[in-house]
């Protein structure tokens, strides 16, 4: 798994995840105490795993899900993995960028967000569906560029991550999220996203409260 710092220094748009990097090893954080492993896991207030918001002026429905991570176990320990789903049911685009979204624990600390590349793209009417789906996807870094880029040789994250482009009205977009582990340095933490247009005018901003349960 390779990760790469420096989003500043890339365009306005970027390309999607065509392009990889060279593999490293990914480092697996062990947690332990008086030499007994502790199990830490990301929950709603409550101890459920699931958490909904919804706007009903931008008609934006947000469902969050933590700890349903379905890839390779070894990312799920090294990173914190969140599902979302995001529906759009009001009358305006949505942006889905990566610098949309950010994780903070309590003491103002931020937790950085791995963008894994991935990118969609509604077909343009006329367009021959063969050709677009050949074309690279570029796509908007959002308001923010401080994020990092990670690719690994199996792509399994750019794959199952949620990805990156204008949700049209009546749509909706799942998939992961991914950031730096936030389960063995936090209690709480909040998962911020600012929607906003594919113009950057702002719609909502959500906020989700997390803990972090150990076991």
């Amino acid at each position: 798994m390779t990760r790469s710092r420096g989003p500043a220094n890339l365009p306005a748009m970027r390309p999607s995840t065509r392009r990889w990097l060279p593999a490293a090893l990914l480092t697996v954080a062990l947690a332990s105490a008086a030499g007994c492993a502790t199990t830490s896991s990301l929950v709603a207030a409550d101890g459920s795993h699931r958490l909904v918001a919804r706007d009903l002026d931008s008609g934006i429905t947000v469902v969050l899900t933590t700890e349903s991570w379905s890839g390779d176990t070894a990312y799920g320990e090294d990173l914190t993995i969140v599902h979302m789903l995001v529906a759009n049911m009001g009358s305006e685009p949505v942006l889905l960028a990566p610098g949309d979204f950010e994780l903070r624990d309590r003491r103002g600390f931020r937790y950085v967000l791995y963008d894994a590349g991935g990118a969609f793209s509604a077909v343009p009417v006329g367009t021959d569906p063969v050709a677009h789906a050949a074309t690279p996807i570029t796509y908007d870094p959002g308001a923010s560029l401080d994020y990092e880029t990670i690719r690994t040789d199996d792509a399994e994250l750019s794959r199952l991550g949620l990805p990156w482009g204008v949700l049209l009205p009546g749509t909706q977009m799942r998939g992961f999220v991914y950031f730096e582990d936030v389960r063995d340095t936090a209690n709480h933490a909040i998962l911020r996203w600012d929607a906003q247009t594919p113009e950057h005018r702002p719609l909502r901003s959500f906020g989700f409260d997390l803990h972090i349960a150990r076991m």
